[in-house]
């Protein structure tokens, strides 16, 4: 539903496009009748409407990442860890597990991430490929927090889901 381009800071390099995909059934029966009959383009701008998103288990939610240049995965892992380190700490064995996916791997260009989850289990496919399926729901909720929360990864590719999504729960 919101799909954008990442680029390096002040290079200009685009490094990979960002596709977000919620199910828009499940986001409308977890979200309920809280934004019917409200702006479209406030509801697409409101961080509860994406809290809901992330908070449900129920509300299946992808990002898939398609790579525009060759990149070391560990360029992508040691970011991603980054980001989920201070939500599962140091010594989370669902993030190390997660680290270990992107061991050895390299993204050609056209080549593609993918992060999806479901009731609390977070899938990981590269290449057209699964490489691991972990049960954290916190893992789920922190990955996924890095492109729909307050501080997000491709803020263009969260406003895209928003305008998106909100449309379909406003009703």
């Amino acid at each position: 539903m919101g799909v954008r381009v990442k680029r390096i800071a002040g290079i200009g390099v685009k490094v990979y496009a960002c596709g977000l995909y919620v199910d828009p059934e499940d986001a409308r029966a977890a979200l309920g009748d809280r934004f019917v009959g409200r702006d479209v383009a406030d509801v697409g701008k409101d961080q509860s409407l994406f809290d809901g998103v992330l908070r449900s288990d129920d509300v299946d939610k992808t990002v898939r990442l398609a790579f525009a240049r060759n990149i070391d995965s560990a360029k992508i892992r040691d970011a991603l860890s980054e980001r989920l380190r201070p939500a599962l700490g140091r010594d989370s064995e669902s993030l190390k597990t997660f680290e270990t996916y992107f061991d050895g791997v390299t993204f050609e260009k056209g080549q593609a991430l993918t992060f999806s989850a479901t009731g609390g289990k977070l899938e990981t496919t590269m290449k057209g490929k699964s490489v691991g399926v972990i049960h954290d729901a916190r893992l789920c909720a922190a990955l996924f927090d890095a492109y729909l929360g307050r501080d997000p990864v491709v803020p263009s590719a969260k406003r895209s889901l928003g305008e998106a999504l909100a449309a379909r729960v406003v009703g």
